[in-house]
C-alpha cells in the first residue's frame, strides 16, 4: 500500500512498518515482530515505545510476557485530530509573542550611528545639535562643568534654547546645589541627587539621541543616535528624577 500519506501525518518509515506489521500479526511478542520487520531488537522497542506515545499502539502482559497489538485505524484520525489541535495552540501561542518578533525586527532595521567628539569644539557641535533638533532635553550626571569650561558660549547657548521652547530638566550632582541655577536656566526643572547616586560623566539625551560627556580640560563626548537606546535612557532618567529632590 502507499505509505506516503502516513508520512504526511508525521509517522517515520520505520514507525509506518512496524504499525503496519503489529496490524498484520495482530496481538504479538516482539520476536515474531522483530522477525518480519527485520530490524535490530533495540529499534524495535524504540519504536513501539513512539507508537504507544501516539496511541497507536498498546500493550498487555500475559505470563510475564509483552505482547504488543496495533490500535484500531480508526485511531489515525484521532492521532490526526491532535495534531491539528497541537497546530491550534502554537497558533495562539505564536500570536502572542509576533508583537515582539516584529518589534525586534523592526529594532533591527533602525538606523543606528555614534561619533566621537572631543574637545570644547566637538562638544560644541553636540549643544548646536540640541538647538536644531528642538526636542525636550534630559540630563542627569551634570556637575556645572558646562558653564565652567564654556562661560559665554553657556549664556548664550541657553538663551537660544529657551527662544527656542525647548524645555530641560537637568538633574545635578547635590555639590551643585549651591549654586542656585534655578534662577539662571529658563525654561527648566531643577533637581538634585547625591554624589553616590551619579556616574562620573554627564548623560544628555533629547530626541533619538544619547551622549555622554566626560569632562575634563580637554573633553571628549560619544554621541548615540538610536531610538531604542535613547527610549532605554529615558526610562532611566524617569527613575532618577522621581528618586531626586527639589531643594
Amino acid at each position: 500500500m502507499d505509505t506516503k500519506l502516513l508520512e504526511e501525518l508525521g509517522l517515520t518509515k520505520n514507525e509506518i512498518k512496524v504499525y503496519l506489521a503489529l496490524l498484520e500479526l495482530g496481538s504479538t511478542s516482539t520476536g515474531p515482530l522483530i522477525k518480519k520487520v527485520g530490524m535490530h531488537r533495540a529499534a524495535v522497542y524504540d519504536i513501539i515505545d513512539l507508537l504507544i506515545d501516539k496511541g497507536l499502539v498498546s500493550y498487555v502482559i500475559k505470563a510475564n510476557r509483552k505482547y504488543f497489538e496495533a490500535q484500531d485505524p480508526d485511531r489515525l484520525l484521532e492521532y490526526l485530530e491532535s495534531k491539528k489541535q497541537d497546530i491550534v495552540n502554537k497558533e495562539e501561542k505564536l500570536k502572542k509573542i509576533l508583537p515582539e518578533l516584529q518589534l525586534k525586527r523592526k529594532l533591527s532595521k533602525e538606523e543606528q550611528e555614534g561619533t566621537l567628539y572631543k574637545s570644547k569644539k566637538g562638544l560644541k557641535s553636540i549643544f548646536e545639535d540640541i538647538l536644531k533638533e528642538k526636542k525636550p532635553w534630559f540630563v542627569f550626571g551634570a556637575t556645572g562643568k558646562f558653564k565652567e569650561l564654556f562661560h559665554a558660549y553657556f549664556i548664550h547657548f541657553h538663551e537660544r534654547r529657551a527662544k527656542s521652547k525647548i524645555p530641560l530638566k537637568i538633574i545635578f550632582n547635590d555639590e551643585v546645589r549651591k549654586q542656585k541655577r534655578e534662577k539662571e536656566l529658563k525654561l527648566c526643572k531643577i533637581k538634585y541627587l547625591p554624589n553616590s547616586y551619579i556616574s562620573p560623566s554627564t548623560t544628555f539625551i533629547y530626541g533619538d539621541r544619547v551622549a555622554i560627556i566626560n569632562w575634563s580640560s580637554d573633553p571628549m563626548a560619544f554621541l548615540m543616535r538610536s531610538k531604542q537606546v535613547a527610549d532605554s535612557y529615558k526610562s532611566f532618567f524617569d527613575i532618577l528624577w522621581k528618586t531626586a529632590n527639589l531643594e
